[in-house]
């Protein structure tokens, strides 16, 4: 009996113990949180921004919250949260919320659908005038004829010192380089997003490397015509060098290049701008007719990325032919003599 009553006082003890302890905690938590929103509480009246990214965790959005002020607490409103909906509401987006707002008005507020106030474009390497216009459209960005014409007909004004390198009448293609954009949503237009390609062009491509392609008395244009041909061809990047290699040694040999992408570029249309080719195909009449025509194409056939420019200005071997191998690896084999070509051709199907 005497056991008994003394483990029933350690038990008496023990919990007067913890609600002490407990009401220690919560009035120094109490206290830290009220130091925390006393300190970052903005303005009485004033709105403050909270730009929520797509797939933003809800953790990382209630941190930002306290960080700001909003909230006295990121973990009480996870669980403010947790009992509404989960968060599962929130929207993507910058959002402004007044000063003061309760939880329940701020997240009322996460919960509305803001619009954006930027539009994100991506405009991949490889593709023609046409698709990247339909591109930016589609983007809310100008008009595709739009941009068609002021690719076509580029404004002297815009200053760009490599567009004095371009051949009379000659258009942007192959110099509107290919990146992601973001550009304000009030009105973008296509002129807009023309600039930022140039942009990008005039410092991706760099003094020294347009002065690699002057010590190998190789114009700039030139090289962003067999680039743009490279763009097409190359599917594992170490080839692209050696691609371009084979299409500068053709030229320098007096041979055509026989380059397919260039009939593609040819006989392409708006509901197949690169169609797989036809016997007939590679007999087209056009200057872009690289079996029949030789030297170079008139222009470039695409906007190449800068890994095929490089591969372009740095061309490597002394191939003259490759096929591609058609065993899933994207890879080619290449060959010095019109022999191992044939022979390379019956290896691999073509």
């Amino acid at each position: 009996m005497g056991g008994l009553l003394l483990l029933g006082g350690v038990v008496v003890l023990l919990v007067m113990m913890f609600d002490l302890a407990r009401g220690v905690l919560s009035r120094n938590t109490s206290s830290l949180a009220s130091a925390v929103a006393a300190v970052n509480t903005p303005p009485a009246g004033s709105v403050v921004d909270v730009n929520v990214q797509p797939g933003e965790s809800t953790t990382d959005i209630a941190k930002e919250l306290q960080a700001k002020g909003l909230v006295a607490n990121d973990t009480v409103f996870l669980g403010f949260i947790k009992l509404r909906d989960g968060g599962t509401g929130i929207q993507p987006g910058l959002h402004q919320i007044p000063a003061g707002a309760s939880m329940d008005q701020v997240l009322a507020n996460l919960e509305q659908t803001v619009a954006p106030t930027q539009i994100r474009i991506t405009l991949p390497e490889g593709r023609r005038l046409e698709e990247d216009a339909s591109a930016a459209a589609q983007a809310g960005i100008g008009s595709g004829q739009d941009y068609l014409q002021q690719a076509t007909h580029p404004d002297p004004a815009w200053g760009y010192s490599f567009m004095s390198e371009l051949p009379k009448g000659a258009t942007l293609e192959g110099f509107l380089f290919p990146d992601t954009f973001q550009l304000p949503a009030d009105s973008p237009t296509a002129g807009d997003l023309i600039k930022r390609q140039l942009n990008d062009f005039d410092q991706r491509v760099t003094p020294d490397l347009r002065q690699q392609l002057a010590a190998q008395k190789h114009s700039l244009y030139d090289t962003i015509i067999i680039a743009s041909i490279v763009e097409r061809e190359a599917k594992v990047p170490s080839e692209r060098p050696l691609i371009a290699g084979v299409y500068w040694n053709r030229l320098k040999a007096g041979m055509t290049l026989g380059a397919d992408p260039t009939i593609q570029y040819a006989v392409g249309k708006p509901s197949n701008w690169w169609p797989q080719l036809s016997v007939d195909d590679l007999k087209v009449k056009s200057p872009f007719n690289t079996y029949t025509q030789a030297g170079l194409p008139p222009s470039p056939i695409c906007n190449p990325g800068l890994a095929s420019i490089q591969g372009a200005a740095n061309p490597q071997g002394d191939y003259l032919y490759f096929v591609a191998k058609n065993d899933g690896s994207g890879q080619h084999a290449f060959a010095h003599t019109l022999d191992e070509h044939n022979a390379n051709r019956a290896k691999y199907g073509q």
